[in-house]
This record gives structure tokens, C-alpha cells and sequence, in this order.
């Protein structure tokens, strides 16, 4: 029996990654790469643990008409590797649409990036244990040294010394509303699971928290679906803002920044995260605020208002009335306030990055921080230990607050950071020796010595 070995532990695997989503599929795609370049898998046993029945990309609020904000060329691989067969262009090619998607003129929609996501997670099923979420991270400690982990799954333990997190951001959901969530007080991640509660009619009046991408498009969904519809877009600051466009401030989104950022001491960090978080945080397409400020407007022009605009407004007070909910919102400027009665509400509010994962809870004696709280992270995306020896812990987008803006809901780094993250699995592995060839001089030499 070896120094790892437990009776209650059922496997011990090479890398453990937690979570399937684009983060872990990326990676998957880069060691099969690397296995179909030398003919070999770099890890035999690798499993990625994925609480979902499928990787299905934002599968709660694929609504038509909506289209990613990003170029297609930052898919899940072409940045590493522009020859892989996981490209969004294999993809393309696979499914026949590849010169018809050169006409389309616009960006991928929301429903075909995560149909090519399905279609690159169905190759690397190998990989992959669904339905089988990860539990609980427990510590493997010999005299205080940590040495490995065990991930506790509803169907086994498993332990390993190389652990990959993967499992992305968590929705945000403000305090006052906690009490209340479920049924109709939901977030934009269940928002289709949600909206048609009870398979009836769609509910009448909704109230919307916030001002970003996925708060705009629940608006026009919801009036979309049905003429009588009422909806209350509650806003902290103006309303909803276009993000910023263009190129410059979208440079932020680079390799290169991603070195500028890390390099940066934490409370600067956070200054400059701040400066260009609209770039992907809190603001709208620039045609999707024309769609919704006009249809306010034509709403004034007829007297028949049906999107209500609530600037400079924090919600102070929730309570359920009945099947509806009595919500108090209070103007940060003046101090009135006032009582909005709804059917539903819907939580626009994006996700977020804790300090500390949850999971690593029990792993915190030996996790190093940074001077804001936040988990100190290598440039490599390892998590810094102390007192630890054989163990490896990498960030597989959850580390926005050492990496910056392009680790934060963004495709931008998905590829190049399962590079790094490779890279630094490989680096674990025992140093293979090469094979010593005698320089073609020396050989000619002896055989013309070993002539008679």
C-alpha cells in the first residue's frame, strides 16, 4: 500500500478537473491535441467531473436573436492551435455551413457557439464524467505537509495530486433577494427553465435587476412575449449603457494585457479591472439599446406604457403578497422610495468570482493570498501553497483578480490559457531521459576503425 492509498478512496487519477464548460473543454481539446501529435496521452487517467447531464453552453438563456460578443477566431482553440480538429471552423466544415456562414455578415448566435460547444464536448467524451458533480475537496496531509487532495463526488472519492478548476463564475444574487429565490425570482442562468413556471401563460408584470447584456435581452424577451406585458427595468445608475466598442478599449482582452495585469500589485489591479470592466460588464449592444429605447418611447406615443425605466434605484425590500411579490425600491439620490407590485422577477446581475472557491474551504491552511483576500495565482494560473510538496492546483477561469478582464465570462484567453495550464500539468511529470546518439562523425569514424 502506498502513502495514497485509503479504503475509502475509489481511484486515483493523473488530473482532476472540476467542471465541462468551455474552460475544461478547451483543456480536454489541448491534451488530445497533444496525444494525436505523440501518438500518445500525456495523462492517462484525466477526468474532468461535470455536474450537468451535457456541457450545454448557457442552455438557460438561449434566447433567438442573440449573438456572441466576440470574434470567432477566439473559439476554443484557434489561438493555441489554428490546425486543430476542434476549431470552429471544422465545425463549420462539419456541419456544410462553412461558405454560407462567410455571407452571414454578423457574429456567431448564441445558439450556434453553443451548438459548436456540444459538438467539440461530444468528441472528448472520454474524458468526461457527467452528471457527477463534485462535492467536497478534502485535504491529503502527512505531518502538516499537504500532499494531495480527494474530490468527493455523490458516486466516489478520488484522489490526485494534480487538480484543475474549471468550474467558471457564479451567479450573483443580491442579499435582499435570497430569501425568495425559486419560481419566479430567478436568475438570467435558469431564465428559460423559469419564465413559463407552471406551463401556463407567460406572467404579466415582471420587475428586471440590471443594466448589462443578459438583463437587456430578459427585458425585450419578456416584452416580446406576450402584448399585454408589463416590465420594470430597475437600474443602480442611468439605465442601460452601450459597452465600450471599438478597438482600443477592447486591446484590454490581449495576451499581452493578460502579462501587464498580473504584474500589477493587487489594489492597482483592481483600479484598472474597474476602468475597463464595460467592456464585457454592465452595458448593452449598441443595437440593442436602440431596440429598447425606442420601444419606451413608442410606448410614451401611444399612452401605452409597457417598459418602465427605474434610474438611480436600489431594491431596499422584498415580500411576498400572495402569488405575487411587493418590492420597494429606493432612489440613491433623493432617498424616495417606491412600492412596485410583481409577478416576477428576474436577476440580471451577472455572476462573480469569490475570494476562495467554496470547495478549496478545507484547503485554506495551505492556500497563500494576495493583499485584497483573493487567492494569490502564478502567471501559469498555480495556485500558491504553502507548507505543500507534490500537489498542483491550477485556475482554470476563476482567476479574473490576478488575470484580469479576459478571465471574466470571456472566450479571449480560453485557448491560449489551456496552453499554460498544459504546460504546467507536463512540467509535473519525471524528466524522461533522451535516448544518447553518437554524433555521425564519431560513428563514420569507428566504423572505418572497425574495417579490416
Amino acid at each position: 500500500m502506498n502513502q495514497f492509498e485509503n479504503e475509502g478512496v475509489r481511484q486515483e487519477l493523473d488530473v482532476i478537473s472540476v467542471g465541462f464548460g468551455p474552460a475544461g473543454i478547451a483543456l480536454a481539446c489541448a491534451l488530445e491535441d497533444e496525444a494525436e501529435e505523440n501518438g500518445k496521452k500525456p495523462f492517462q487517467r484525466a477526468r474532468f467531473f461535470e455536474k450537468g447531464r451535457d456541457s450545454n453552453w448557457h442552455g438557460a438563456f438561449l434566447l433567438a436573436g442573440t449573438d456572441i460578443n466576440h470574434h470567432v477566431f477566439r473559439d476554443l482553440v484557434t489561438p493555441r492551435n489554428p490546425r486543430s480538429r476542434f476549431s470552429f471552423a471544422m465545425y463549420l466544415k462539419e456541419k456544410g455551413r462553412l461558405y454560407k456562414f462567410g455571407l452571414l455578415g454578423r457574429p456567431a448566435s448564441r445558439v450556434e457557439w453553443s451548438d459548436y460547444i456540444d459538438w467539440a464536448a461530444a468528441q472528448l467524451k472520454d474524458y468526461v464524467a457527467y452528471d457527477e458533480g463534485v462535492l467536497d475537496i478534502l485535504p491529503v496531509a502527512e505531518k502538516g505537509i499537504l500532499r494531495a487532495v480527494d474530490v468527493m463526488t455523490a458516486k466516489g472519492t478520488y484522489r490526485t495530486q494534480r487538480l484543475v478548476l474549471s468550474h467558471g463564475s457564479l451567479p450573483k444574487i443580491p442579499e435582499v433577494f435570497g430569501p425568495h429565490l425559486g419560481g419566479r425570482v430567478f436568475h438570467t442562468s435558469q431564465y428559460l427553465k423559469n419564465i413559463h413556471l407552471g406551463g401556463g401563460p407567460i406572467a404579466q408584470r415582471w420587475l428586471v435587476l440590471g443594466s448589462g447584456q443578459s438583463a437587456g435581452e430578459a427585458v425585450a424577451h419578456l416584452l416580446g412575449a406576450a402584448p399585454t406585458t408589463q416590465v420594470h427595468s430597475v437600474h443602480r445608475g442611468v439605465g442601460f449603457r452601450v459597452g465600450q466598442l471599438g478597438q482600443f478599449p477592447n486591446m484590454a482582452f490581449l495576451p499581452e494585457h493578460v502579462d501587464y495585469f498580473h504584474q500589477l500589485e493587487p489594489a492597482r489591479r483592481s483600479k484598472v479591472f474597474d476602468e475597463i470592466r464595460s467592456t464585457n460588464y454592465a452595458g448593452v449592444d449598441a443595437d440593442e439599446s436602440q431596440a429598447l429605447y425606442s420601444f419606451m418611447y413608442e410606448g410614451e406615443v401611444c399612452g401605452h406604457q409597457r417598459l418602465n425605466l427605474h434610474a438611480w434605484s436600489n431594491v431596499v425590500c422584498v415580500e411576498k403578497v400572495g402569488g405575487a411579490y411587493s418590492v420597494v425600491l429606493r432612489d440613491s439620490n433623493t432617498g424616495l422610495e417606491t412600492t412596485l407590485y410583481v409577478d416576477g422577477i428576474v436577476l440580471g446581475t451577472g455572476y462573480e468570482q469569490l475570494a476562495v472557491p467554496p470547495l478549496l474551504t478545507l484547503l485554506q491552511p495551505w492556500l497563500l493570498r494576495d493583499e485584497d483576500g483573493s487567492l494569490s495565482v502564478d502567471r501559469h494560473y498555480r495556485v500558491d501553497l504553502q507548507n505543500s510538496e507534490g500537489l498542483q492546483i491550477l485556475a482554470n477561469g476563476t482567476s479574473e483578480k490576478t488575470h484580469g478582464i479576459s478571465d471574466a465570462q470571456s472566450f479571449s484567453m480560453v485557448a491560449l490559457r489551456a496552453q499554460r495550464l498544459m504546460d504546467a500539468l507536463l512540467a509535473t511529470q519525471p524528466r524522461q531521459l533522451a535516448p544518447v546518439v553518437a554524433h555521425p562523425r564519431k560513428n563514420l569514424r569507428a566504423h572505418a576503425q572497425a574495417r579490416p
